[in-house]
């Protein structure tokens, strides 16, 4: 299936927004100037959108490296969460009285 018929029928790859915008506005008017001109581009949409794949894909070792980054700030929000309530029942009980 193509890329197309998969964006149409919703089936998004997991790192489908990882797309680097200058890349992609720098085709459009590589487009635009040659429609301009009457010019033939060397690189058509399927190349592109290849090109494009490949620059979103991340080999396991860097993908294992930000899991690990997301997991230790989840544990240092909850780490976080937990002084704040024990702060919170510092002052609420022990001042209150």
């Amino acid at each position: 299936m193509s890329n197309k018929k998969e964006y149409f029928n919703k089936c998004f790859s997991p790192n489908w927004i990882e797309v680097d915008l200058e890349t992609v506005n720098r085709q459009q008017k590589e487009v635009v100037e040659a429609c301009e001109t009457g010019y033939k581009l060397v690189h058509t949409y399927e190349n592109r959108e290849a090109s494009l794949e490949t620059k979103r894909r991340k080999d396991l070792n860097t993908l294992l490296k930000e899991l690990d980054e997301i997991k230790q700030n989840i544990e240092r929000a909850a780490e976080k969460q937990h002084r704040l309530a024990n702060l919170m029942g510092f002052y609420s009980g022990e001042f209150a009285q």
